[in-house]
């Protein structure tokens, strides 16, 4: 590094540690964080790729983009149904998606009771499995009703949300999720690479069309030292109310997050 960036890079250093910010934080945008180190920005984005190369900052794009602190991990936003994909790419890290399995099968009680299907109803049963930068992230099982996407098996199945928006003009309106913690089986211990007892986080999700007809069943599985969850929350909800009063405040779901669309990559 010439001697301004690696003045840039003991500021921005000392900058870091000064201000005690906490993994995910905003640290600034190029230009604020040159005018508060005193360097040109050339200097500063020689120390940005070094801080970088040494996971204690990453870049991210579009209009609340900067210079976040990292910890290796994703940061997911439970208000949005954006996917893992979109999420990761504003956020600098690239993420990879395997189709470990896709098979046409007939609808189980719990499948049909959320998905709201007939009595021998035919779904889709999708399993994936999410890398970012090549580190196994995510094991996701969707199911999806057979009638609303016919062929589903032969197209790009990667981002599955975009897929459904482009090939068949149906978007999730809104997501209901919940999320909690669970214990790895030998099962997914194995696909996700961690030891089998390891903490997961599990998030179970049932997406709604704008019809109002359900369009997915979901389960993700995260490994939790690669995830991060964040929810804004406005007002507040009584959730011991009466069914009357919950009927006007909440969406018609017993979990806990509904999540508007943002973006359709999952």
């Amino acid at each position: 590094m010439s001697e301004s960036a690696d003045v840039a890079y003991v500021r921005l250093r000392a900058l870091l540690r000064d201000e005690e910010l906490r993994p995910g934080e905003r640290v600034g945008d190029e230009r604020s964080l040159a005018a508060a180190v005193g360097v040109p920005r050339a200097a500063l984005r020689v120390a940005l790729d070094r801080l970088e190369q040494e996971g204690s900052v990453r870049r991210t794009i579009g209009r609340s983009g900067g210079v976040l602190v990292a910890d290796g991990r994703i940061e997911r936003h439970l208000n949005t149904t954006e996917g893992l994909p979109e999420i990761a790419r504003y956020q600098g890290i690239d993420v990879q998606t395997r189709v470990l399995s896709m098979a046409l099968a007939v609808a189980g009680p719990r499948d049909r009771r959320l998905l709201q299907l007939p009595d021998g109803a035919a779904v889709h049963q999708l399993l994936r499995l999410r890398l970012a930068d090549g580190t196994p992230l995510s094991l996701e099982a969707s199911v999806l009703p057979a009638d609303l996407f016919p062929g589903l098996a032969e197209q790009d199945l990667s981002s599955l949300y975009r897929t459904l928006r482009t090939v068949y003009d149906i978007a999730p309106a809104y997501s209901d999720e919940t999320l909690e913690v669970i214990s790895a089986d030998e099962d997914r211990a194995a696909h996700l690479d961690v030891a089998p007892g390891t903490p997961l986080i599990k998030v179970q999700r049932a997406a709604t069309g704008s019809t109002g007809r359900p369009i997915e069943v979901a389960e993700e599985v995260f490994r939790a030292d690669r995830m991060r969850f964040h929810l804004r929350k406005y007002g507040f909800t009584n959730q011991h109310a009466s069914p009357a009063a919950s009927h006007q405040t909440n969406p018609p779901s017993s979990h806990l997050v509904s999540s508007r669309p943002r973006g359709e990559h999952r």
